[in-house]
C-alpha cells in the first residue's frame, strides 16, 4: 500500500502540467481522474519516482487513504444504490492498475480489494435492489414487464459501460483486454439470468406472455454461451405458444360472452373481432372460423356517400368505415346516407414590383490596396403576392344516424419579398428576404385546421360505430 501511495505522491509534488491537473482533480474530489493522471505520468516518467522526498510520503498516504476509505465507506451504506456505486468505483481503481503496466508491481490495492469480490458484491446488491422494489401489480402484464426491464437495464448500465470501455481501451494489453472481455460476458450472462428469474416467476403464475417477453430480453444478450442461447430460444418459443393459446382462449371466451347478449352491430362487431383475434393467435382455434362466418354480416352498417364523389372527404370516411364497421352500398339500400357538398377555391395574385433606384458613394480599397471613392448604382425591389383560399362545406347524414354540419371559411397569406440588384454595396448583400408562397396543399391544410371538419367527420363515424 505504501508503494501505491508513493506513486500517488508524485501526483502532488512533481512539477508538471499533468500533475498539476491531477492535484486539481483530487481537490475537486475527482479521485479516479487524479489516480489515472498519476499512473499515466508514472508510465511515461518512471524515473521520477526516485525524486520524491521522504517527508512527502505521509501526505500522499493520507490522500490515497482518503480515496480508498471514501469508496470503502460507500460500500457499507444502507442505501443500496450508494453501496453499489462504492463497489463500482473500487472496480474502476482496480482496472487502472490493470491498464498501466508499470503500476502492476504495486499490488497492495488489488490484494486488498479483489476484483471478483467487488463484482460479486455488485451482483448481490442488484439482486437485493430488485427484490426490495416489491413489484406489486393488480395484473402482472406489460407494465410489470416494462418496469422490471427498466430497472435491470438501469442497475447494470454503469458497470457494463465501464467494463466494455476498459476492454476497448487502447492503453490496455491484449491479455487484459481478453480478461475484461470475459468479465463483460459474465456480467451480461448474469443480467440475462435476472430476466430468466423473472420469466420463471411469471410462468409459475401462468403469465405466459410476460414470461415470453422476459426470455426475449435474455435472448438479446448475445454474449451468453451458445448452449444457453439455444435453451433460451427454445424456451421463448415454448412460452410464446403458451401465451398465444392463453390469449386466444381469453379472446374467444370474451367473444362468446358478448354474443350471448348481443343486440347491436357494435356488439357483434366486437365479438367477431375477438374471434378473429383468437384465430390470428391460434389458426382455426376451436369453432372461431365458423362463428366468424355466421356473424360476419351482422357487424356492418350499410352506408352510401353522395354529392362529393372522389373528394378527400369521401376517401376519409371510406378509410374509416368500409369493411371495418360499414359496407358501402347503393343509395336505395343504404341504412345511413351521407350527403356532402365540399367546395374550395385557391388562387394567388401577384402585384407589380416596387422598384427603387439607389445611388451611394462609398470609400473602398481597390486591388492595389489604395483607398478610393466609388459610386454604387443599384435597385431595391419590393414585391407582393397574396394567396387566398375559400372553403365551404355542408354534410347531412340521414337514416339510422341523423346529423348535420356546415361551415364557410376563407384564409389568405401575404408573400413579401425584398431583393437588391445591380452594383450592390457589401452592406446590402445579405439583406435579401425572399419569401415563397405556401402553395395550394399547405393553404388547404391550414384552413382545415381552422375548421372542425375532421372532428365532425369523426363524430359521424362514432355514431355509425355505436349502431
Amino acid at each position: 500500500m505504501k508503494k501505491i501511495l508513493l506513486i500517488l505522491l508524485l501526483l502532488f509534488t512533481v512539477v508538471s502540467c499533468e500533475l498539476e491537473d491531477a492535484r486539481d482533480a483530487y481537490n475537486k474530489k475527482e479521485y479516479l481522474k487524479s489516480i489515472e493522471l498519476v499512473f499515466n505520468y508514472f508510465e511515461t516518467n518512471p524515473k521520477k519516482i526516485n525524486k520524491i522526498k521522504p517527508e512527502i510520503k505521509n501526505e500522499i498516504m493520507e490522500k490515497f487513504l482518503n480515496i480508498t476509505n471514501h469508496y470503502k465507506a460507500m460500500t457499507g451504506s444502507s442505501d443500496l444504490s450508494e453501496r453499489q456505486k462504492g463497489y463500482e468505483e473500487l472496480v474502476k481503481i482496480y482496472a487502472l492498475f490493470d491498464t498501466y503496466k508499470n503500476s502492476s508491481a504495486f499490488s497492495d490495492f488489488q490484494q486488498k480489494y479483489p476484483l471478483d469480490e467487488s463484482l460479486n458484491n455488485i451482483e448481490k446488491i442488484i439482486a437485493q435492489r430488485l427484490k426490495s422494489n416489491n413489484y406489486n401489480y393488480e395484473y402482472y402484464g406489460y407494465d410489470h414487464f416494462k418496469d422490471v426491464t427498466h430497472d435491470i437495464n438501469d442497475y447494470y448500465k454503469d458497470i457494463l459501460k465501464f467494463i466494455e470501455s476498459t476492454e476497448k481501451n487502447p492503453k490496455i494489453s491484449n491479455e487484459m483486454a481478453l480478461k475484461y472481455e470475459q468479465i463483460s460476458k459474465q456480467i451480461n450472462k448474469n443480467k440475462a439470468n435476472k430476466f430468466i428469474e423473472f420469466a420463471n416467476a411469471s410462468e409459475n403464475k401462468k403469465n405466459y406472455r410476460e414470461a415470453q417477453r422476459f426470455y426475449e430480453e435474455a435472448d438479446k444478450l448475445f454474449v451468453i454461451t451458445r448452449q444457453d442461447a439455444k435453451k433460451v430460444s427454445i424456451k421463448t418459443k415454448e412460452l410464446k405458444e403458451k401465451a398465444d393459446l392463453q390469449a386466444a382462449e381469453n379472446a374467444y371466451s370474451i367473444a362468446l360472452s358478448i354474443l350471448k347478449n348481443a343486440k347491436t352491430r357494435n356488439d357483434y362487431r366486437n365479438a367477431v373481432w375477438g374471434l378473429e383475434r383468437a384465430n390470428e393467435l391460434v389458426p382455426n382455434y376451436k369453432d372461431s372460423v365458423s362463428l366468424i362466418l355466421k356473424y360476419k354480416d351482422k357487424i356492418y352498417v350499410k352506408y352510401n356517400i353522395f354529392g362529393c364523389s372522389n373528394s378527400w372527404v369521401e376517401k376519409y370516411l371510406d378509410k374509416k368505415l368500409e369493411n371495418v364497421i360499414g359496407k358501402k352500398t347503393s343509395l336505395s339500400s343504404a341504412e345511413v346516407q351521407i350527403n356532402c357538398r365540399v367546395n374550395d377555391n385557391y388562387n394567388i395574385s401577384t402585384f407589380p414590383s416596387n422598384i427603387e433606384n439607389l445611388r451611394e458613394i462609398r470609400e473602398i480599397v481597390n486591388n492595389a490596396g489604395e483607398k478610393v471613392t466609388k459610386e454604387f448604382i443599384f435597385q431595391k425591389i419590393k414585391s407582393l403576392a397574396i394567396e387566398k383560399i375559400s372553403f365551404n362545406y355542408e354534410i347531412e347524414v340521414s337514416g339510422l344516424v341523423k346529423q348535420r354540419y356546415s361551415n364557410n371559411l376563407s384564409e389568405k397569406n401575404e408573400v413579401h419579398s425584398l431583393q437588391y440588384t445591380g452594383d450592390i454595396p457589401k452592406e446590402y448583400k445579405d439583406k435579401d428576404k425572399i419569401e415563397k408562397p405556401l402553395g395550394e396543399t399547405k393553404m388547404r391544410n391550414k384552413i382545415l385546421e381552422k375548421s372542425n371538419l375532421e372532428k365532425e367527420l369523426n363524430q359521424i363515424i362514432d355514431a355509425i360505430n355505436r349502431l
